[in-house]
């Protein structure tokens, strides 16, 4: 799993039948994945919501915590009915105290997986900054990282997807979801959390991110969700603090500074740069009681830096004298009560001392041990190592009589108690190598180990390096199978007829197991190819269509540039026509006026006449007017 800083240019769409969500708090779905969980709802998927605390006030003041909490629930429920989520369930956990509550939670989630079966899984991203979102990432890594085949947890993981989500802090995604479609229906459950709009601006933060997060897609993409994928794998290959740095997060430590002195015994011969590393993993340790006994089998005086936080105790072997001699010249000058083991090829967690220390410090434990990831390292072209693979070949609880016949436990995973090695007797200098292997079987003889299946070491393998022991490829040595024949050939004495018969039938059950899971996996394949080839052959049909739809995409096109080439035309016809008309107005508007002048004047000279006609009616009706007439009629008679 590489560190990548760049988004995604290109969204994922998330196909899922059923889906668990894990949130530490009501709202936190919501806020982080409640578009995706819109859409799921919406395609028929079956979600289910386990809220990890009681929500009932952490750092908020209230006055009845119980009523607050169930205010909280109350709106919960609305926002995943407005979702279409109908399925939640809520943990006694109090807010505020879910990094108490780690393994109480851990145990909660496997039945919640085991119950729902879910082929999806989100949970919360390690980037966060509150603490109970940290310890919700915590719990899902405590619940899964023990996994090691062979339960139902296994089988149902093995086909879960996880994505992690953000909620108040941005986390670093490699899948972007489109979720334009779904905001208005994503406002409406964020406006369900009236408690929480009132001490935030909840609505337009969970918005605002998923509007930024579009800006990396293409423009029509308006909103986005952003995730993080992991594989099951990753969290059983990486110890909490690793995975979380991994993810861009900052691992929250808790010091520890009481309980028995550790000596931490290293081995080198000059190998400065890896040195330097399996210096700074221990530097980092969340355990702070702890001495390093730094051995150097005869090369370079080894460099410490003046700022590294424990004592160390120099032993310098003169000339080289061997894993095994520089192993004894350790334990010699350790005043720890326990003793851990780290070569400078190798690295430990921050938590890997303090998960030993608990383990030794119990009743009747005197060694324990954790697992240990191998890391598998390439050399770049352009300089330095990249991890190429990670995988967890050795994870074993105590079995002394396997250990008779093959190691399985990497020795920088142990914690042994000082004392044993005084019971136990010293490393053996006539092995070359596999002198771990062998001292562990006498360690056996004197007491039992404690294992808890945790990752919290590296052992790391840097192919073509020449940096291991054994080289990059042990089994080709030639003196691989008759150092190791020389182990067993040591302790044959304990080898009797009943234990072999034990060990073979053991190791032959586990080998047909293997097998048989070899097989179900190659049916699978076989399966997931033939219906790889009819997605490509449905693939092929669609995209036939494709060049179909595109080809008349393009003639509606260009009968689309036409027609608006003749709507431009109408419109130049339609501007002119217009302007006419507005002349034509204008001209109109002259017209009335000169008609109304018109009128008035008419009006005037209709009434002047109507007065000259009453003047005349008048004068018709007088005595001058009568004579007149007469006088008239005369002059008409004599002429």
């Amino acid at each position: 799993m590489q560190f990548n800083l760049t988004p995604p240019t290109n969204t994922t769409v998330i196909s899922a039948r059923r889906i668990l969500v894990l949130a530490p708090h009501f709202d936190d779905e919501v806020f982080g994945c409640g578009g995706l969980l819109a859409q799921s709802a919406a395609g028929g998927a079956v979600i289910k919501v386990l809220y990890l605390t009681d929500s009932s006030g952490g750092s908020e003041v209230t006055e009845n915590r119980e009523e607050y909490g169930a205010q909280r629930r109350a709106e919960a429920q609305r926002g995943l009915d407005i979702l279409g989520i109908g399925e939640l369930e809520v943990l006694t956990i109090p807010d505020g105290a879910l990094a108490a509550s780690i393994d109480a939670a851990a145990d909660e989630i496997r039945r919640a997986i085991a119950d729902h079966r879910p082929d999806l899984l989100l949970s919360v991203s390690p980037c966060e900054i509150t603490a109970d979102h940290q310890a919700a990432f915590a719990s899902l890594h405590r619940a899964l990282s023990g996994l090691r085949g062979g339960t139902d947890l296994d089988e149902i993981m093995a086909g879960c997807r996880i994505l992690l989500y953000e909620v108040n802090h941005p986390l670093y995604p490699d899948v972007l979801v489109d979720v334009s479609g779904q905001i208005e229906v994503l406002t409406s459950a964020i406006n369900a959390h009236k408690s929480q709009l009132e001490l935030h601006n909840y609505r337009e933060a969970a918005l605002g991110m998923r509007h930024y997060r579009a800006l990396s897609l293409p423009a029509t993409v308006d909103a986005a969700e952003s995730y993080r994928e992991i594989r099951p794998a990753d969290l059983v290959t990486h110890g909490l603090s690793g995975l979380v740095g991994r993810l861009g997060g900052i691992p929250g430590h808790a010091h520890r500074q009481d309980g028995p002195l550790v000596s931490v015994i290293v081995r080198t011969k000059d190998r400065p740069e890896l040195l330097a590393e399996a210096m700074a993993s221990i530097a980092g340790s969340t355990y702070r009681r702890v001495e390093v006994v730094l051995v150097n089998d005869g090369g370079r005086p080894p460099e410490v830096p003046l700022t590294f936080p424990f004592p160390v105790v120099p032993v310098e072997m003169g000339t080289n004298q061997g894993r095994a001699a520089a192993a004894n010249a350790g334990v010699d000058a350790a005043a720890g009560e326990f003793l851990s083991f780290l070569d400078d090829d190798d690295l430990m967690e921050p938590e890997h001392l303090e998960t030993l220390v608990g383990l030794v410090t119990g009743a009747g434990v005197r060694v324990a041990y954790t697992d240990a990831a191998v890391g598998v390292y390439e050399l770049e072209p352009e300089g330095g190592w990249r991890e190429v693979e990670r995988r967890l070949p050795y994870s074993r609880d105590f079995d002394p009589d396997v250990l008779l016949v093959d190691n399985y436990i990497p020795f920088n995973t142990l914690m042994i108690e000082r004392a044993l090695f005084g019971e136990a007797g010293r490393f053996d200098p006539g092995f070359e190598f596999f002198e771990d292997w062998e001292f562990l079987i006498r360690l056996a003889a004197a007491a039992p180990f404690h294992h808890l299946p945790r990752v919290t070491a590296e052992y790391r393998h840097f192919r073509g390096s020449g940096h291991h022991i054994l080289g990059s490829q042990p089994r080709q040595r030639e003196d691989f199978l008759r150092v190791k024949a020389a182990v067993i050939q040591r302790h044959q004495d304990r080898l009797g007829p009943g234990v072999i018969a034990r060990v073979v039938d053991r190791l032959r059950a586990e080998t047909v197991a293997s097998l048989e899971a070899g097989s179900a996996a190659r049916r699978e394949l076989a399966e997931l190819r033939i219906a790889h080839r009819e997605q490509d052959e449905a693939y092929h049909r669609m995209n036939g269509e494709c060049v179909a739809l595109r080809g008349e995409r393009t003639r509606y096109l260009d009968e689309i540039r036409q027609l608006e080439g003749e709507l431009h035309e109408h419109r130049e016809a339609g501007a002119k026509l217009r302007k006419e008309i507005n002349r034509l107005h204008g001209g109109e508007s002259e017209l009335r006026s000169h008609v109304a002048a018109q009128e008035e004047h008419l009006g005037r000279l209709y009434a002047e006449i109507e007065r000259l006609g009453e003047l005349v009616e008048a004068m018709e009706h007088t005595s001058a007017w009568r004579w007149h007439r007469r006088i008239e009629r005369i002059r008409g008679r004599s002429s």
